[in-house]
This record gives structure tokens, sequence and C-alpha cells, in this order.
């Protein structure tokens, strides 16, 4: 199916590097973020928040019944655009983020 993403997934990077990501990331304020595909397990995500103590990378894992969780302490959500949604007004449930709300999406650059 050749379906166009809709806008609101502007800040997903798909597979780049935490280097990568923390590259994108340098560049912009406090609470920017974007989502990539993990590293180490294939079916789970990414999400990669500028802080004011640097770079934080958080786990969006996919749970058995296919929910999503972000950390450990989230609430199980439908999918990842709606944890992104969720957490853009609310404070992260995150040690070390928990004053943060994903304010700035990091937009993929399409040439």
């Amino acid at each position: 199916k050749c379906r166009k993403d809709p806008p609101s997934l502007r800040w997903y990077h798909g597979a780049i590097s935490r280097t990568d990501a923390e590259s994108l990331l340098r560049l912009c304020k406090e609470a920017s973020y974007l989502v990539r595909n993990s590293e180490t397990s294939k079916n789970d995500f990414s999400l990669s928040l500028k802080s004011s103590q640097g770079f934080m990378h958080m786990k969006l894992s996919r749970t058995k019944d296919s929910k999503y969780i972000l950390g450990q302490n989230s609430c199980l959500f439908d999918s990842v655009p709606e944890i992104i949604h969720f957490y853009s007004s609310r404070k992260l449930p995150i040690k070390g983020a928990e004053h943060m709300s994903l304010l700035y999406p990091v937009a993929i650059r399409t040439l």
C-alpha cells in the first residue's frame, strides 16, 4: 500500500542510531524529541529526548497484547503516536525527566 504517513509522524526517524539521534537533538532546545527504531530489540522503539542534563533515550516497548508502554511506569497505549500525543501535554513518567513533556518534535528532513 502506498499511503502517505500522516503529518503527525514527522518525529519518527526510523533506523537511525543513538549517536545520530543525539547529533540531531544537539542543535535543538530542551524538550525536543524524536522516535527511532530500537537498536537492541527489533519490535521496540526508542524515544530520544534532550533534557537539561543532556540526552535521554527511553524505550517504547510493545507488550504481549500489542500495546505500547513508555519506560516502566506509563499507562498502556494502542500506538506510539498515542504515547507521543499523551506526553506532549503531561509530564513524563521517567526518572530524571519527571518535569518534562514532549514539546518540540524534531522533524525528519525530507529531501
